[in-house]
């Protein structure tokens, strides 16, 4: 007889019995044996628990009943409780079940207890040293478990004592399993596991362990060490504590293990030519920088050449910091862009530090947090161009111990200089020697000995601007064959006043000499760029804006590129310098720049349309105007294709909206249309400023359906933040516009969004009118979809007035229209509205399953803020059934997209997360 089969075989061997997951007996041939509900199935589990030993009679009353509920003769009722499960189990001897020596025992082979199967598995696995067999019997052993041990028993002593046990026997052969298959290698393919389990149990140091364990292995040298800090973080938040000596010691192995040359060194600087004159005093103040943890602020006008200093400087102490140079331009101070995000440019800054994409905390916090432990131990530079705000800067400033923060800025940030202690360097125009100095560098000292007074002319005229001066010696030295009087002539042509600095310079005719050699579609491209009045320009942008196939666009704009008349951000996103822009702007005709404005935004609103209704296929489409047949559209083909394009956009979505309004109103009006679902979705920013925009453009259209939309759409934001009166007050105005057009679809849209701001304010029967109302005109009118989101309300407004068999019904109604119309997000309101009607009638695990269906859908859909919500709801009912992991896990994602949102809620998951902790929970 082989181990498993060891013990008393005197109960039926047909039956089969499992604790890991929901209790439950099956036959051999796997037929579920019906059990008595409620007791019998806590008395089945506590003799499975001690099998083959007989459990006390008292002990097992002590586990059936609390001392409040308690029966007036318990032992009788225990012994109808065992002839009732002795009937299920087809016990009819009493061979299985039996009495004696004051108590019960269930009496079967240990082999068909999945319990004892895994204990055993387990055992074996830690007996053996051949490492692929332990593998494999932990994961024989592993595949056992189907969910929470005991799942289906009522709360009572039984679980609460027992449950947290078993769990705590899968965790530890969980980590065995993972000792295992790291000692075989597997690194790349426990990371995964890994990671979510120590989400899931963030005081488990032995996962946290095991990870960086599997990223080092991996050769991802710098997530084990982020991992490292983020495990410091998240104990020191929930217990006050820093890691344990196993964290500690592993740390410090991975530090001395570290070889510096592999690991990842960025060096990020831009090309600059390689002239560069005077300056000696201020190369000298930031080397006085050197070693230490300082920030630098590179102040003074534009084009004085505070980013040649930063570069230039750089490059010139670059071997003093052999783990990189990171590098960003900041777009302070573009009259069209809008300032770089520090939080954009975070994920750029981790992904040269050896941080993958999809390895990114989801919040802003969490990613700040991990650049700043990734720099603790380094010696990097930071080269933060064109900043305009400290709070630009904050972010990303370094702060270890020898890393080195320059700055450069148009402003004198003193907010940066007070609590920063940055050190101011300010620069001031070139004197006429250090002028030479730099034309002679870049074109050579004969060829400047050949005209002297020229010299003289075209140095005054620059007026000591490095600028001007390194755009002239550029032509100088393109042109070998013009003397010098020829380029004081140009000079003399336009006077420098349109970009003059308060020393009244100008560079206009500066970049002309640049524009004048363009072939001119290239020069139209370069005037028509600059009407883009976002901060980056995609190659499909520019296609639009000039009119040309997109293969065309991307081989002008490399020429431009080539010319540094446009800079390459990243692979198909590039950027116009501030001065540029507005250069090439006032080369554009009114018409010129008129059309290519309208192209661009026809090409915005006909690609965002495609995708809005890729993210909501319900949506009622409008009517778009027709598209300039010169602009080529490749349309987003699946949801991520989507998202990944309205990500790409919205940097420009409130400049361009801006620009648009009053010249543009009914483009602007529909470009709104196509981003609003994404921007609810995402929780972004610049929701109700788009919505604010739309509304001014559909007055001025004297469109009294677009004002009723939009005032529905700006009531939907306010709705989102909670502010009632504004919400009421849109709808009103919304219904009222609805109401005089006669508009019956309009109305029931009006009516069923004026009920969801009753609800909330607790008007729960006047929501039920507002939508019946509804309901009844969308039954007259066809509209499906509509109907059943009215169906799925009037259930939630019942549920909240506890008229619970009301609200299924509803519910179910919904369903089965949403069934019909394969509607995932449909699906996802009914199981929200169904999740909470079974909470209150007290079936929890019902509920949780059921709000579990709703997370899945709106998460996979990317609607956060509908996220967090049905977050918020399910850790509530998975408190209330003592599941508090699973309550503390819900409450923590949802407080990070809350947080991300900038959401008002988040002060309540953040209390509920207290509130935990003070429980001891």
């Amino acid at each position: 007889m082989t181990e498993l089969e060891q013990g008393a075989v005197i109960g039926s061997a047909n039956l089969r019995f499992r604790l890991l997951g929901t209790v439950e007996v099956r036959t051999a041939d796997g037929d579920v044996v019906p059990l008595p509900s409620h007791r019998p199935a806590v008395l089945l589990a506590a003799l499975l628990l001690r099998l083959n030993r007989t459990v006390r009679a008292d002990d097992l009353v002590d586990v059936l009943w609390d001392d409040d509920d308690l029966p007036t003769s318990p032992r009788a009722a225990l012994q109808i409780y065992v002839s009732r499960l002795r009937a299920a189990l087809g016990d009819t001897d009493r061979t299985m079940i039996q009495t004696g020596d004051g108590g019960y025992s269930l009496r079967a082979d240990p082999s068909r207890l999945d319990l004892e199967v895994f204990r055993v598995l387990v055992r074996r696995a830690g007996e053996t040293t051949d490492l692929s067999a332990r593998a494999e019997l932990l994961t024989e052993a592993l595949a056992l478990w189907r969910g929470e041990p005991l799942a289906g028993l009522d709360t009572g002593a039984l679980t609460r004592e027992m449950t947290p046990r078993l769990v705590e026997e899968h965790l530890r052969a969980l980590e065995l399993s993972f000792d295992a298959r790291l000692a075989q290698g597997a690194a790349a393919d426990v990371i995964p596991e890994l990671t979510e389990l120590v989400q899931r149990y963030p005081t488990r140091e032995r996962f946290w362990a095991q990870l960086m364990r599997a990223h080092h292995a991996a050769g991802r040298q710098a997530l084990a060490l982020a991992t490292y800090s983020e495990v410091s973080r998240r104990l020191r938040d929930l217990l006050g504590v820093g890691p344990g000596a196993e964290l500690q010691r592993l740390h410090a192995e991975l530090l001395a293990a570290t070889d510096t040359e592999s690991m990842v060194v960025p060096r990020q600087l831009p090309s600059v030519a390689p002239a560069f004159a005077g300056r000696t005093e201020h190369l000298r103040q930031l080397d006085d920088l050197l070693p230490g943890s300082r920030v630098a602020l590179v102040i003074g006008p534009a084009g004085i050449g505070k980013t040649s200093l930063a570069i230039h400087w750089a490059k010139q102490v670059a071997d003093r910091f052999p783990d990189g140079i990171l590098y960003a331009d900041l777009l302070g101070y573009s009259p069209a862009a809008v300032p770089a995000d520090p939080l954009s440019v975070l994920p750029r800054f981790l992904a040269a530090l050896g941080i993958p994409a999809d390895r990114l905390p989801v919040t802003a916090d969490e990613q700040v947090g991990l650049y700043r432990s990734l720099l603790v131990d380094r010696s990097v530079l930071v080269v933060l161009d064109n900043a305009r705000t400290a709070e630009q800067v904050r972010p990303l400033a370094a702060t270890g111990a020898t890393c080195i923060t320059l700055v450069t800025s148009r402003n004198e940030l003193a907010g940066l200089v007070a609590t920063e202690q940055a050190e101011p360097i300010r620069l001031d125009v070139l004197d006429a020697d250090q002028s030479r100095q730099l034309l002679v560098a870049r074109v050579g000292e004969r060829r400047l000995r050949e005209d002297p007074a020229s010299v003289d002319t075209l140095i005054d005229r620059c007026a000591g601007l490095p600028l001007a001066l390194s755009l002239l010696a550029a032509q100088i030295a393109l042109r070998p064959r013009r003397d010098l009087k020829s380029f004081v002539e140009l000079v003399n042509e336009a006077p420098l006043d349109a970009l003059a600095t308060t020393d009244g310079v100008d560079v206009r005719t500066i970049f002309s000499w640049s524009y004048r050699q363009l072939r001119p579609e290239l020069a139209r491209m370069f005037r028509l760029l600059a009407q883009h009045p976002g901060s980056e320009i995609t190659t499909g942008a520019a296609a639009a804006l000039a009119g040309t196939p997109i293969r065309d666009a991307r081989n002008m704009v490399a020429v431009l590129v080539a010319n540094h008349q446009l800079v390459e951000i990243t692979p198909d996103r590039y950027v116009l310098h501030d001065l540029l822009r507005t250069y090439a702007r006032e080369l554009c005709e009114p018409d010129e720049a008129s059309a290519a404005f309208t192209r661009l935004l026809g090409y915005l609103v006909h690609t965002g349309f495609a995708g809005a209704l890729l993210l909501a296929p319900s949506r009622e489409p409008v009517e778009l105007p027709g598209l300039d047949p010169a602009v080529e559209l490749v349309l987003p083909a699946s949801r991520d294709e989507a998202f990944a394009w309205f990500d790409s956009e919205q940097p420009n979505n409130l400049a361009v909206l801006q620009s648009a309004a009053g010249r543009a109103d009914q483009w602007l009006w529909l470009y709104v249309w196509a981003i609003a679902d994404y921007l609810d979705f995402r929780g972004r920013s610049g929701y109700m400023e788009a919505e604010g925009l739309a509304l001014e453009a559909a007055v001025r259209l004297g469109d009294l359906r677009k004002q009723a939309q939009t005032r529905r759409d700006l009531a939907r934001g306010h709705m989102a933040m909670r502010e009632w009166d504004d919400a009421i007050r849109h709808h009103e105005l919304a219904m009222g516009i609805a109401e005089e057009l006669d508009d019956q679809p309009a109305i029931a849209h009006g009516s069923l969004s004026l009920a969801r701001v009753l609800t909330r304010m607790g008007k729960h029967r006047e929501a039920i009118e507002k939508t019946v109302r509804a309901l009844r005109i969308y039954e007259r009118t066809g509209h499906t979809d509509a109907r059943g989101t009215a169906l799925n309300n009037l259930g939630w407004y019942y549920a909240q007035l506890g008229e619970y068999e009301a609200a299924v019904d509803y519910a179910q109604q919904a369903m089965k229209l949403f069934q019909e119309q394969d509607s995932e997000y449909g699906r996802a309101v009914v199981s929200d509205t169904m999740a909470y009607a079974l909470a209150a009638a007290g079936r929890l695990d019902d509920a949780i399953a059921s709000y579990t269906i709703a997370v899945d859908i709106v998460r996979a859909q990317g609607r956060r803020l509908e996220t967090a919500e049905c977050l918020m709801a399910r850790a509530g009912v998975e408190e209330r059934a003592g599941y508090d992991d699973a309550a503390h896990a819900s409450w923590t994602e949802a407080l990070e997209i809350l947080e991300a949102l900038d959401h008002p809620d988040a002060e309540a998951a953040r209390h509920a997360l207290d509130q935990q902790r003070l429980n001891g929970q």
